[in-house]
């Protein structure tokens, strides 16, 4: 299904998609659980956004949700990013949905050679319970059989600065492996007062080398903040040409960190794009 949706002009790397009309560069992927369409929306930058609505009562599961995806799979170092207004699901009690920005694979051979099928793929994300809380991780690895992975996340409470966790596991709720050297970097970030992402457009960036990936936004003044400089062993940062792809999902079992989140939306939860950023 191809937008009609937000073009921008192609004239220097990265390329930002500003969601004002026909949309060159991406298109709607998964259309079961909802709707992407361009609207107006306040405290956008030029008053236009891509709407990504989840409909009400949806199926749990990324593939369930909305998604957009690049017309191309083939990026791969370079600047991603979006300015984005996450779910918003106050007063609909514990809900379970995500707000997702990230790079994926789809090729899913064993390039690595660990006995696992690769999963490569850069997150950023939002739950919509704890909208001041952003989640960042890299995969490499993922075995829908048996929950095997191999993958570095980190949440940080951005009106604190405090990272909550940092963590490698190779087991879906399995223990944290021993920190490498460069995988917890800042100890702590500078607070942002009042962070809200499903009340306010905000801004997430990264840049993915072959030996690093860096995560950064910006205070309320407009400053960068790192949020995360990953540059720990190279085994564990994703390498295959992606996808970049954005949606919003329902999770009946991924629980914030101040308690369960799982409850089926009962009526549509929009988030809202303002630009999407993607290497050329």
């Amino acid at each position: 299904m191809t937008l009609v949706l937000g073009a921008s002009s192609a004239v220097a790397a990265p390329v930002t998609e500003e969601w004002t009309g026909s949309s060159p560069y991406f298109s709607q992927t998964s259309a079961s659980g909802g709707t992407a369409r361009a609207v107006s929306a306040t405290g956008a930058n030029d008053g236009k956004a891509l709407e990504l609505r989840l409909n009400a009562r949806p199926g749990a599961g990324p593939g369930r949700g909305v998604e957009i995806s690049s017309n191309s799979a083939t990026y791969q170092y370079g600047t991603y990013g979006t300015r984005i207004k996450t779910a918003d699901c106050t007063g609909l009690g514990r809900v379970g949905v995500v707000t997702g920005t990230f790079t994926y694979s789809t090729d899913h051979s064993d390039a690595n050679g660990n006995g696992l099928p690769d999963n490569d793929e850069i997150d950023v994300e939002v739950l919509c319970a704890q909208p001041n809380v952003v989640w960042l991780t890299l995969w490499t690895d993922y075995n829908d059989a048996n929950a095997a992975v191999r993958k570095i996340s980190r949440a940080i409470d951005m009106r604190t600065g405090r990272v909550l966790y940092n963590c490698y596991v190779e087991q879906l709720g399995g223990d944290c492996r021993p920190e490498q050297a460069g995988e917890n970097s800042p100890a702590s970030v500078t607070p942002v007062p009042g962070f809200d992402s499903s009340t306010q457009f905000r801004t997430f960036m990264f840049d993915w080398q072959a030996n690093r990936v860096t995560f950064w936004s910006y205070d309320n003044n407009g400053n960068k903040i790192t949020l995360w400089d990953y540059s720990g062993p190279t085994a564990r940062i994703p390498h295959k040409p992606s996808a970049f792809m954005q949606n919003v999902w329902h999770t009946g079992d991924w629980d914030p960190l101040d308690g369960p989140a799982h409850d089926q939306p009962q009526v549509a939860v929009p988030a809202f794009v303002d630009s999407t950023t993607l290497p050329r």
